[in-house]
Formats: structure tokens, sequence, C-alpha cells
């Protein structure tokens, strides 16, 4: 397998696996993770010994979402809405490309799955957490949108508010009831459990799988799915550039005090 700066990619008996690893920022994802992501996908979509692929995280994390120091420090130093759109398009892509994808993706959580990779993660076929999984898109506490906005298509339409509207974090045994995981295990079963599915998927003839994962992602996307996740990202882009008194004293805050005091900040304004 080629080398990749963010990845660690292995392949055996026909499951490739993918893991984040950004460890000293929890596998937050900046502009090159994400292109490396849509590279390796690209790459197992051409390659006949690849027949499932799982994602995951190193070091106890699948990822705390966008890194929104490099962002902020970076790509969207200046708040023009071409730049937040170009931004959310990288990392979109990487999540289409897992939908699209015409073998089985799955999703091995651990840790924080937040914002952008929680997306990712609801955009593969099969999800499993362990117990230390927690989930959600604490970004909506920064005044900010979900760019991928598949949420409101896997879960109802309390839970996906609860998710998007309170910024509150759920447990994987809460995320299993809500119908975002498939599966929660202990921790040591958790990789036990994804080549277990892994190796059912490849008994499968792959022509006869990825049209019947195709007819049920058709099935979303003639009801509006891809619609929806692009009126989200017009959404984050629009969260973005419209000021108001919580952006405004958080990106002070995060220029003058560094982003760990900005966050404590926003923190300390939701709670009693």
């Amino acid at each position: 397998m080629k080398p990749y700066e963010t990845l660690n990619v292995t392949v055996a008996d026909g499951l490739l696996w993918i893991a984040f690893n950004r460890r000293q920022v929890l596998n937050a994802f900046n502009l090159t993770q994400w292109r490396e992501l849509k590279a390796a996908l690209d790459d197992a979509a051409a390659d006949d010994e690849v027949r499932v692929v799982a994602i995951s995280g190193e070091g106890g994390n699948f990822s705390a979402g966008y890194d929104l120091t490099a962002a902020l420090g970076g790509d969207l130093a200046a708040p023009l809405p071409n730049a937040f759109r170009d931004y959310a398009d990288v990392g979109n892509a990487a999540c289409w490309a897992v939908w699209k994808l015409k073998k089985p993706v799955i999703s091995a959580i651990r840790g924080y799955c937040l914002g952008g990779a929680f997306e990712l993660a609801m955009a593969c076929d099969f999800a499993y957490a362990d117990t230390s999984a927690q989930l959600g898109e604490p970004e909506v506490l920064l005044s900010d949108a979900p760019p991928f906005l598949i949420s409101p298509w896997v879960m109802g339409m309390r839970q996906a508010k609860h998710i998007l509207l309170s910024g509150e974090l759920i447990t994987a045994e809460t995320a299993l009831t809500y119908g975002i995981l498939n599966q929660v295990c202990e921790p040591d079963d958790l990789e036990p459990t994804v080549r277990g599915m892994a190796k059912r998927l490849t008994g499968f003839a792959p022509e006869t799988w990825h049209q019947n994962k195709t007819a049920v992602n058709r099935s979303y996307e003639i009801m509006g799915l891809q619609s929806c996740v692009e009126m989200g990202k017009e959404a984050f882009v629009t969260a973005n550039v419209t000021p108001n008194a919580v952006k405004t004293e958080f990106l002070e805050r995060f220029n003058r005090d560094g982003f760990g005091a900005a966050i404590k900040w926003v923190q300390g304004r939701y709670v009693d």
C-alpha cells in the first residue's frame, strides 16, 4: 500500500483497514486527511483484491471532527463564503466516496466521533462502536452547522433535532437506540466483530452486493438526500459568514487565548 501522511492503511483477507493517524489532535481532520481518505477509497474501488473497507482511528478515538485550530488559523482565517464552501467540498467528497463505493464500508468507532467524522461514520454502510464511544455534533455550540447533512436520513426527527440543535454528545448505547449504530461491543470485541462482518460480506458476489447497495442508496437519493446534503453545506457556509455575538467572542478568544481557552468559554455557556 502507498504511504500516507495522516492514515495507516493495511489490507488482509480482502479487508482494507483505513485508520486515521493524527493522534496528537484526536485524529481531527485537516484538508490533507480528508484528501488522503478520498484517495484511499478511490484506490480501494480500483483494487479487485479489496472486498470490504473498514474505517477507524488510532489512539483510542475515531476522530474529533474538523481540526478547527488548523482551519481558523489558516484555510478559514478570512470569513469568505467561497473559502468555507471549498473547505466543505473537500470533506464532503470523501463522505460521498464512502456512500458511492461499490463495496461495503464499515465504521469502527472508539472514543470521540464528532462533527465531520460523525457524518462520515453515518455515510458508511455499517457502523459499530465500543462502549467508550461518544458521538455528536458539538460544533453547533459554536454557531456552526454540519456540512454533510445526513443525520435526518439516518435517525428520526426527534433524535436528529437532539443531536443537531442541542450540541450534546451521546453514548454508544444511546446511538444504538437512535439507529446510528448496528451494534455496540465491549472494547476487546470491536475489531473481531468488524472482521467477522467483513468475512460474511466477502461471501457475496460483489456484482450483486453492490447492486443491492446502490438500490438502497438510490431510494434515499430519490427522496432528496443529495439535495438535503447540498442544502446543509450552504447552511454551513451561511452559519460561518453570518456574524453573531457568540461566534465573534469565540474568535476573539481563539485569537487572543488559544483554542483550548476559547472552547472552555463556549462550553461554560451551556452548563449551570
